[in-house]
């Protein structure tokens, strides 16, 4: 009896430590282990591009890939990436196709920081906006024009179709951006510009 009470003890006090412990770093291990989406679109807003190569690189180091190809459209093609946290890097490769699609106008890259802190905080905003919307069926949309570079990040509230109202004072810095279709609302995590080329970067996937 003695020693089932000694083993209780030392359980309860393991127990104790590992709460304590959990308290001093929760927020931490919380922020590194979040999944924010596990859906990724790549598209364009101004005609045929190619997407060889689209890495977005989140806090924790977990890559998502957005090279899905020839893309011509917004939301364009959809694919799984796995699951991606708070954004913070992106690199990668595309080109502009000729207008009658008969080989590349231009060719770009990009290697850019994105801000994870204000990242964070647009999506913790989404993701506290709606007073009744609580799926979270969440994408990131990877949008190309020329060699401009956005990433949003929704969580599939179609206002023709769901309750998208938003709590009050929900949206007090004005990201939540409302798309005239009353398709869903986004915020946008990162706006760049590439580099552009007239001819492939070197080593670049369309390097021959």
């Amino acid at each position: 009896m003695t020693k089932l009470k000694d083993r209780f003890l030392t359980m309860l006090k393991l127990l104790i430590t590992y709460t304590f412990v959990a308290t001093l770093f929760g927020c931490s291990y919380s922020e590194a282990t979040t999944t924010i989406a596990k859906i990724g679109n790549a598209g364009s807003t101004t005609g045929y591009h190619s997407i060889r190569v689209m890495n977005v690189k989140d806090t924790t180091g977990a890559n998502a890939g957005f090279g899905y190809g020839a893309v011509s459209s917004y939301p364009g093609k959809s694919a799984d990436i796995g699951s991606i946290g708070i954004p913070m890097y992106v690199d990668g490769y595309w080109a502009k196709y000729n207008a009658d699609k008969d080989g590349f106008a231009a060719f770009y890259r990009i290697s850019k920081t994105i801000d994870s802190n204000l990242a964070k905080q647009k999506i913790e905003t989404l993701r506290n906006y709606y007073k009744n919307h609580k799926t979270f069926n969440t994408s990131m949309h990877l949008i190309v024009d020329g060699p401009r570079v956005r990433l949003y990040y929704t969580m599939n509230c179609f206002s023709y179709r769901m309750d998208c109202s938003p709590k009050e004072n929900a949206d007090p810095n004005g990201w939540v951006i409302h798309q005239s279709n009353d398709a869903t609302q986004l915020v946008l995590l990162f706006d760049g510009t590439g580099e552009a080329s007239d001819t492939p970067f070197p080593g670049s996937p369309y390097d021959k």
